[in-house]
């Protein structure tokens, strides 16, 4: 009996062994990845922020992308890929994701510093769509309505499934927040154990390209990012809600949810009533996750962004077929000037 507890005891170090190296070896690959493909802006302060920025020549606009909670910059992937070829895009890493450096205080303040520093750096006087998925959503409007010298050369905000704060105060100490506390506390135990390694915290990252995977899960596989996604959740019960909007403003909402879809729709609703240059358009078949990791809805998202703005409000609607660019032949192109 003694012996057969000694094997199942040395088994389960050896598997526990396994996993944490298989974690540490695909962080490791996907920080050289990262520092391969990405820049790094240096702050005034000597921090870091990991950015993808691609601004063709002909560029007549560029697409500033925040990215949702706990995600990586390259989820745009398909989005970026479908945009139209006059239409250039910067997206990066808040403090604490990827390569950039931990901060060590969060708030909107300072988030609206950054977006401003990005874009005198990189966008200069082009004009400039906001555009954030999932709390993103949020921190580009919130930018657009509180930020004194935000409006300047915004020519639209786009909200994509966005966070209503309100919404996510409500849910403080139900069940809703406490599994959301619980999901983030393990996934930092997952990545802590090298487990995030074999099976991805989200699984939708299977929908991209292989090299994208592949940066996906090392991502997921760092508990830092992890340990930032709660800190920011906890943030964010803390935010304002936006009243109103100087400028027009998209609002794209994900068909089914994972609640109640008409509780869900209305809350998006609510959010396009606060300019009056809106629309509100839902893209069908769609989740949260799947707007920007399903290539035909990516498109859909990269052909709203890059639209004419709104001029009025309009009612929730359905968007035609994407008209924009094939996502495959903007990522070859990408792609090759990579390499």
């Amino acid at each position: 009996m003694a012996s057969l507890e000694r094997q199942f005891a040395v088994g389960v170090a050896g598997l526990a062994g396994a996993s944490l190296l298989t974690g540490a070896v695909i962080r490791n690959a996907g920080k050289r990845e990262r520092e391969r493909r990405y820049l790094m802006h240096e702050r005034p302060d000597g921090s870091l922020i990991e950015v993808d920025v691609h601004i063709p020549p002909q560029a007549r606009r560029v697409v500033l992308l925040d990215n949702g909670l706990g995600t990586p910059h390259e989820y745009w992937d398909w989005v970026c890929g479908a945009l139209p070829a006059d239409m250039g895009y910067v997206r990066f890493n808040r403090p604490g994701y990827g390569l950039s450096t931990p901060a060590t205080q969060y708030g909107l303040e300072r988030h609206f510093a950054l977006l401003q520093e990005l874009r005198e750096t990189y966008i200069s006087n082009l004009p400039v769509v906001l555009a954030g998925h999932s709390v993103g959503g949020y921190l580009v409007a919130a930018y657009a309505s509180l930020h004194p010298d935000a409006v300047k050369d915004v020519a639209a905000v786009v909200m994509i499934d966005a966070t209503e704060v309100i919404n996510l105060r409500r849910s403080r100490r139900t069940d809703a927040d406490r599994w959301a506390y619980q999901s983030l506390l393990m996934e930092q135990v997952y990545a802590w154990a090298g487990l995030s390694a074999f099976r991805p915290a989200l699984n939708v990252n299977q929908q991209y390209r292989p090299e994208i995977n592949q940066s996906y899960t090392a991502f997921l596989a760092r508990p830092r990012a992890w340990a930032t996604a709660h800190r920011e959740y906890r943030d964010m019960m803390t935010y304002p809600e936006l009243t109103s909007l100087d400028c027009p403003l998209t609002v794209i909402t994900a068909e089914n949810n994972k609640g109640d879809n008409a509780a869900h729709h209305a809350v998006q609703a609510r959010l396009a009533a606060i300019s009056t240059n809106s629309r509100h358009q839902l893209i069908d078949g769609s989740d949260h996750e799947s707007l920007l990791s399903v290539p035909e809805h990516a498109e859909q998202v990269a052909e709203l962004i890059a639209g004419e703005p709104p001029s009025g409000r309009t009612g929730l609607e359905r968007p035609q077929s994407a008209k924009a660019r094939p996502a495959a032949e903007r990522a070859a192109e990408r792609e090759e000037e990579l390499t």
